[in-house]
């Protein structure tokens, strides 16, 4: 007997909040308790994220706007039912999540005012978000999709909502009008993120901010006719991203955690934030006007003494850097393309992470005075050659020998690998210690790929090796299982070679897959036998734990 069902609505919707949305919603077939438990349930999403994208050569095509036009009046109507519904039988509304790719600046502003009547009208409402992009020509119509007249106007209906605890608006809105003309008041709300919104001017902003006292998390990236940021009287706030503006000035000593960006924004950003006395992570990316020194390091650590994270993007540094600090946990480099060298004194350090780039050789990376326990995650995508022995050297270099490195290589199509002929006579042992090699491997040709494997596995001893397969060709991962279950001592031979085959090495594979549950390499190669030439691997994940002879 079914005694869930009977519990009170308030505990069944509990138990729909904390699955996966999806999840959720098929409990409606169960039975008709469950129907009923979903019906009213007040977590109301929306995703017509998948509309609003069209290839250029169907854009005049009648077939698929007229089709468009179908899908676009199926979403419409199944939001207007359910919201009407919920209003009809004044069921509560806690959360309204709306994403909309194709939005239409003279059908459908009168639609989104509607439901945010219905929302803002809820006193139960404590999440509303909204994202809207225009259709441009997804209906046959074409209009400027960035003229800031075509934006949806957020209306004075959801000012009604004081219960908001967390407003997020992305995409083509315009908020400027409702902030000018009328007084702002979210006693209540711990969450804001505005992302590509049209606000105006600098005072709207400041006004915004205001009538919401209690904001503990803050995002404001790239709004619209907004270039210059100053967040102050904010006693709660305890996170912050800003991104695609001219100034940005922070005076808010509780904030913890900042991330400041351009994006690909050309134009030099003027930067204060040295009354954020109490920051625990610190964010940089493509920041063009931040040159990142020594002397520029020594400043930060001094300015924000409680700094345990330090992530550099895109930044312009010098060659050579010296990292020093007793508090740092977490360090991060990725494309500084001019760093050459890296030293780094931090006792505390837990988790090193460096991506490079496919045109630049690794920096020359050492740890002074740290644990042995530090996690080195390295990443290196490869679109073009691939040097594995000088790969091989830079993880060799790495000092202490003892660190715990992970690597990822990212190897498109067309790649190519620079093989050198004395490889087998030069090995170094013992070679680099590998915790864990991630592969996403693209390339189709069986030369290739056979090159690939031995090059890795005479270059490192990994000790896992994890795979995307939806990130990997067919003809890798075939040959991949092959030389991980091959046991045939003919096709060992090292006759050839001063040294033997690395098969030798390889004492033992054990298999983990996730979600589904593969034990051997069998299982696997069935999988793939299985598959279609024509149809994509399903969203699974490989891990191949191998156990090597240790080399002397």
């Amino acid at each position: 007997m079914d005694k869930i069902s009977d519990l009170p609505k308030i505990i069944l919707h509990d138990i729909l909040s904390r699955l996966p949305y999806e999840d959720a919603a098929r409990t409606s077939v169960l039975s008709k308790a469950w129907h009923e438990t979903w019906s009213s349930f007040p977590i109301l999403v929306f995703d017509g994220s998948q509309g609003g994208h069209m290839l250029w050569m169907d854009r005049k095509d009648p077939l698929t706007i007229q089709e468009n036009r179908r899908k676009a009046n199926s979403f419409l109507k199944s939001v207007d039912r359910r919201l009407v519904r919920f209003h009809h039988h004044g069921f509560a509304i806690k959360e309204f999540n709306l994403s909309m790719m194709f939005f239409h600046p003279r059908f459908m502003p009168h639609l989104v005012d509607l439901w945010m009547k219905i929302v803002g009208e809820s006193s139960s409402i404590q999440v509303l978000k909204l994202e809207l992009e225009l259709a441009d020509c997804y209906f046959g119509c074409e209009f400027d999709s960035h003229a800031v007249d075509n934006y949806y106007y957020l209306p004075p209906d959801i000012l009604k909502a004081k219960s908001l605890t967390e407003l997020v608006l992305s995409g083509k809105i315009r908020a400027d009008k409702l902030i000018v003309n009328h007084r702002i008041r979210f006693p209540m709300l711990r969450i804001l993120s505005l992302v590509y919104v049209y606000l105006g001017h600098e005072q709207a902003l400041e006004d915004l901010i205001s009538g919401c006292p209690m904001i503990e998390d803050l995002v404001l990236e790239h709004c619209v006719g907004l270039e210059n940021v100053k967040v102050h009287d904010l006693p709660k706030l305890k996170s912050a991203k800003f991104s695609g503006f001219r100034e940005i000035h922070v005076d808010v000593p509780s904030l913890e955690y900042l991330e400041l960006g351009n994006g690909k924004l050309e134009f030099p950003c003027d930067i204060s934030i040295d009354k954020c006395r109490n920051l625990k992570v610190f964010i940089l990316e493509a920041v063009s006007s931040v040159f990142v020194s020594n002397q520029w390091l020594r400043e930060l650590f001094d300015k924000f003494p409680f700094l345990e994270t330090l992530e550099l993007s895109g930044c312009v540094t010098s060659e050579s850097l010296m990292i020093s600090s007793s508090r740092l946990k977490v360090l991060s480099f990725q494309a500084c393309l001019e760093l050459k060298e890296a030293k780094i004194d931090a006792p505390n350090l837990e988790s090193c992470r460096y991506y490079g780039n496919s045109s630049h050789m690794p920096a020359a990376i050492s740890f002074v005075n740290c644990s042995n326990q530090v996690d080195f995650d390295f990443g290196f995508p490869l679109e073009s050659r691939m040097d594995l022995k000088r790969l091989r050297a830079f993880f060799q270099n790495i000092a202490p020998i003892n660190v715990m490195v992970s690597l990822y290589l990212g190897i498109m199509r067309a790649s190519s690998i620079v093989f050198n002929e004395d490889v087998l006579q030069n090995v170094q042992v013992p070679l680099p210690r590998i915790k864990e090699l991630r592969l996403s491997v693209a390339e189709k040709t069986e030369e290739f790929c056979v090159l690939l494997i031995n090059d890795l596995f005479w270059s490192f001893r990994p000790a896992i090796i994890s795979l995307n397969v939806r990130l990997c060709s067919r003809i890798f991962l075939k040959l991949l299982l092959e030389k991980l279950r091959c046991n045939n001592e003919e096709e060992r031979c090292c006759s050839s070679s001063q040294m033997k085959c690395w098969w030798h090495d390889l004492k033992d594979v054990k298999v983990r897959s996730y979600p589904e549950k593969y034990e051997n390499i069998s299982d696997c190669e069935a999988l793939l036998d299985s598959m279609p030439l024509n149809f994509s691997f399903p969203a699974l994940r490989l891990n191949f734990q191998l156990e090597w002879d240790s080399l002397q």
